[in-house]
Order: C-alpha cells, then sequence, then structure tokens
C-alpha cells in the first residue's frame, strides 16, 4: 500500500488553469471563495483524478482560507502589518519595521476589538449557519514568522543585543497564536490544512505550527528563545506539529527533540531526512520535494529519490511524501510522473 502524498499548487498555476483570483475577496468573501473552491477541485479532478485528486462534482464546503494554496498572513496582519494582496499570488506581508521602543511596548491586540477578525467571525457564523459546520484552513503562522513580519531582519540582531526586548515581542506573537488557535478550535477541529494538506490525510486534528523562519537561527538560538514557544503551543494544542519547510531541518532538530508531545514534522526538501528519522523516531515525518527541481527532474532519478525518501523515513506508517508550491513552470507530465511514483510507493 502506497504511502500518504499530496501537491498543493501555487496561486499562479490556479490563476493560469482557472482564472481564481487571490485577491483580498477571496480572503474576505466566503461565497466567492467557495465558487472559487469549487472551481479548484474541478480541475483538480479533470487533470489528476486518477490520482485521487479533487473531484468530478465538487459540492460547495464551508472553509475558512484554503487548503489548495499555502499563504501565511492573516496573524501578522492582526498585529499590525500591512498586506498587499494580487490576483496570482499569496498574500504579500509587508514588513512593519517596529522600532526599538514599539517593540519593547508591544502588545498583543484584543481580538474581539480587531476588524480583520470580525470579519473571521462574521465568515464563521454566516458558514455555520449556511452549512452547520466549518472547516478553517487559515494559516498558522509561527511564533518567529510572525515577529519578523512585524519587527524585520534586525529581530535577528535582538537576540544578541535585546533580548528582553524581543522576547516581550515574541511573548505578544504567541499569545495571539493561542488565541486564534483556541477559537479556531472551537469551531472546528481540524485546523491545520491552511498550513499543509497533507495534515488532514495524516494527521487531521493536529495543530501544525508554521516555522519556515527557523531555518535561518542556529540551534542554540532556537533553544534560547524558541522552544519554549513551541513547548507553550504544544501545551495548548495536542496533538501538536511543526512545519519545517527550510533545507536544513536537521541543524534545529535536536531542538525539535524537545519539544513536549511533538507528533508530527514536515521536512524540508533537501534536509537529511535520514539525520531526522534519527533523531524524531516516532514522530509522523512528511517529506517534502522540491517543486522547483520537479520541473526539470528525470523520471529515473525522480524515482529513485521517492525509493530514497522511503528507505530512510521508515518505519512507512509514519512517513508521507508532498511537493508544495508547484507553478506554472511544472509540467502536467512531471506532476503525473510524481504522483505515480508516490502510488506506487511500499
Amino acid at each position: 500500500m502506497a504511502i500518504p502524498y499530496d501537491v498543493t499548487f501555487h496561486p499562479q498555476w490556479w490563476y493560469k488553469n482557472t482564472g481564481v483570483c487571490f485577491n483580498r475577496q477571496f480572503f474576505n468573501d466566503a461565497d466567492y471563495r467557495l465558487e472559487a473552491d469549487i472551481k479548484m477541485r474541478k480541475t483538480l479532478y479533470e487533470k489528476f483524478g486518477d490520482f485521487g485528486l479533487g473531484e468530478k462534482e465538487p459540492q460547495p464546503r464551508p472553509i475558512l482560507g484554503s487548503d489548495l494554496i499555502a499563504s501565511g498572513f492573516l496573524h501578522s496582519e492582526i498585529m499590525g502589518c500591512q498586506v498587499r494582496y494580487t490576483d496570482e499570488n499569496p498574500p504579500e506581508v509587508i514588513c512593519a519595521k517596529l522600532t526599538d521602543e514599539a517593540m519593547k511596548n508591544f502588545r498583543a491586540p484584543d481580538l474581539d476589538k480587531s476588524e480583520l477578525w470580525n470579519n473571521i467571525d462574521e465568515q464563521i457564523n454566516y458558514l455555520q449557519k449556511k452549512f452547520g459546520y466549518v472547516v478553517s484552513c487559515i494559516n498558522l503562522m509561527g511564533i518567529q514568522n510572525i515577529a519578523m513580519d512585524l519587527r524585520g531582519q534586525d529581530l535577528f540582531l535582538d537576540y544578541y543585543m535585546n533580548p528582553e526586548v524581543v522576547t516581550n515581542l515574541l511573548d505578544a506573537c504567541a499569545e495571539i497564536s493561542i488565541e486564534i488557535g483556541k477559537r479556531l478550535k472551537k469551531v472546528s477541529p481540524e485546523i491545520s490544512a491552511g498550513v499543509t494538506a497533507i495534515v488532514k490525510q495524516t494527521a487531521p486534528t493536529a495543530y501544525v505550527t508554521s516555522n519556515c523562519s527557523v531555518e535561518m537561527v542556529s540551534l542554540e538560538l532556537y533553544k534560547q528563545f524558541l522552544l519554549k514557544y513551541d513547548n507553550m503551543l504544544a501545551e495548548a494544542f495536542q496533538p501538536y506539529g511543526i512545519h519545517h519547510c527550510g533545507q536544513t531541518m536537521e541543524h534545529v532538530v535536536d531542538g525539535y527533540a524537545q519539544v513536549k508531545g511533538l507528533a508530527w514534522a514536515e521536512v524540508g526538501a533537501y534536509s537529511d531526512l535520514a539525520y531526522v528519522r534519527e533523531k524524531l523516531p516516532a514522530v509522523h515525518l512528511n517529506a517534502r520535494y522540491s517543486p522547483v527541481k520537479l520541473a526539470k527532474v528525470s523520471l529515473d532519478e525522480l524515482k529513485a529519490e521517492i525509493n530514497h525518501i522511503l528507505t530512510v523515513g521508515k518505519p512507512l506508517d509514519l512517513l508521507s511524501i508532498s511537493c508544495v508550491g508547484i507553478d506554472s513552470t511544472v509540467s502536467d507530465e512531471q506532476i503525473r510522473n510524481f504522483l505515480r511514483c508516490c502510488a506506487e510507493s511500499s
């Protein structure tokens, strides 16, 4: 039996193949998003339905956000960042560039007074009345990801020069993340598919945080400043998972191994999967395959690489594979090759 596998496409791919636009209306207007979601799932079926993707006659489903793209922005926008919306790309967060003084006095906002969160609440109420339930696919942004959106690259200097001030900012990011997570959990048992869609097949009720930017810090800095926030999230939400899309997850995996109750982890393409498995023997690992490489890789090389993932990622009942961020430079043939190699894995 094949291990779980999945593909996720960049908004540019969807725009080219379906005409769906990813402007503010997609995220704020539930009716528009549900219509777009139907079109997207039907296109998946028409192109890749023989691999179990999409639906022949998709029906409306009450989703917040989307599990068909990856787009982390809401937490940062609620915290004060501006966001640029375009038709062909995920929302782009504009760094707030907080000053030292602003960072020192920063506090998490009151969600009940947030216009942005009120829009989410209105969508929740609308979808619950229409369908009786809600499925949240809002990206659960990682603590440092949010802090970087607020402070910028100076955050990395702050770890050395302003440790108390940076901790205040990280505390606020953790506070808002936990509050948003708890509110989403109240209305939707499954809340992480907006981080990575493969979680629907492998750990549907897990809270998966987006630790994209942890690739940019050392193990020592992770342990000193960020580990406690992963443990705070893990204490608040079980089962708990970490998305690490960086190329060297092995450099911080000793820190991840100290996260209490870690059940699921996404391992970035080009990471040393064998080393990560050694350090996380009982954790479900989702091995990411690079969409950039998929555009040009030969079929023989692709087969060999998938087989290597299977070999070093064992046990197979704690392993899955996904390719995320596929754009229109990747041919349908290459996508089908990837899906076929995964489907024939065992």
